[in-house]
């Protein structure tokens, strides 16, 4: 169980650096938009981490059966 929480952990890492690195290459300006664009983006990466995580669970459980 602790490999899916540490693949959990190194995805979200990963995202946060990358989706910080593409958004000050992307947004160079002082738009007021910019803080809803951080926290719907950090929602989105904490929700996609979960659900790589959930899929590796997924392809051992398969691969457990056969």
């Amino acid at each position: 169980m602790s490999k899916y929480i540490s693949i959990f952990f190194l995805t979200v890492l990963v995202s946060i650096i990358l989706f910080f690195l593409f958004s000050f290459v992307f947004m160079a300006g002082g738009n007021p938009a910019e803080e809803a664009v951080y926290t719907i983006g950090a929602i989105i990466i904490i929700l996609l981490s979960f659900l790589v995580s959930q899929f590796y669970y997924l392809i051992d459980l398969i691969k457990k059966k056969l």
